[in-house]
């Protein structure tokens, strides 16, 4: 299957390794996404029932910014890859992350679900779909029902939105130990302890974030928020400035 980026609510996007055999993938790992596209066309048009070559290339597509063309491959690829969930979870990411379709979205991650129904991605985002229709039990469900990092960090952010600090950091520090170099799970975990009012301890969940993700802004403002109440002026100016930095590059 493909990894797709996964998002959550108010948090940056962490991208998942692509486990498709194709010589490709290293090329979308190195980020080379047009020699892939070039080298995945050439396979599509060698064997054109090859369901995992086109997946792929959706994937590149969807890397390249080209959506349309992305939706079109994904599409295909369902048909040819009938017991697999990754091109219906792949199209679920599309309608969610890009159009803005919880209803889509949530059609095909049940689909996923019938041809695999432990898929995790599908579980949790499925799950996603819940939270953000303000169905924070059946989100719970799904998310406890996934077993995966992600689970336990949408249990994390449910919590929190119950104004349950301590149950939401048990459960994003359980997401921490499966998955320690997700820069959402850090980013998280800085703001429970920022909402409790301990900047002490935000402060180096905010850094291992930023230093996991150098491009996210809103993460360096909250550091800077944070090195302010402390009285770490030193830390405030050097943030602010990457944090405007960055503003500039990305508005």
């Amino acid at each position: 299957m493909v990894g797709f980026i996964i998002a959550t609510p108010s948090l940056s996007a962490q991208a998942l390794e692509l486990p498709i055999d194709h010589p490709a993938q290293e090329l979308l790992r190195q980020g080379d996404t047009f020699a892939a596209i070039s080298q995945l066309r050439a396979a599509e048009a060698r064997n054109p029932r090859d369901g995992n070559t086109v997946l792929l290339l959706a994937y590149a597509y969807y890397l390249a910014g080209q959506k349309t063309l992305f939706a079109l491959k994904a599409a295909a690829a369902v048909p040819l890859l009938p017991k697999s969930p990754a091109p219906h979870y792949a199209l679920g990411r599309y309608y969610l992350d890009d159009v803005g379709r919880c209803d889509r979205a949530s059609a095909e991650f049940r689909q996923a679900l019938a041809r695999n129904p432990q898929h995790g991605p599908s579980l949790y985002h499925l799950g996603w779909c819940h939270e953000l229709d303000q169905k924070p039990e059946e989100a719970a469900r799904l998310y406890r029902q996934s077993n995966s990092w992600l689970g336990h960090l949408g249990l994390a952010r449910l919590a929190l939105d119950a104004n349950e600090p301590a149950k939401a950091l048990a459960a994003a520090n359980t997401a921490a130990r499966l998955q320690p170099n997700a820069f959402m799970v850090h980013s998280l975990i800085g703001k429970i302890h920022q909402r409790q009012g301990n900047c002490r301890e935000a402060i180096p969940a905010f850094e291992r974030a930023a230093s996991l993700d150098s491009t996210d802004a809103p993460i360096l403002y909250q550091l800077a928020r944070c090195a302010a109440t402390l009285g770490d002026t030193t830390l405030q100016r050097e943030t602010l400035k990457r944090y405007e930095l960055l503003r500039s590059i990305y508005n």
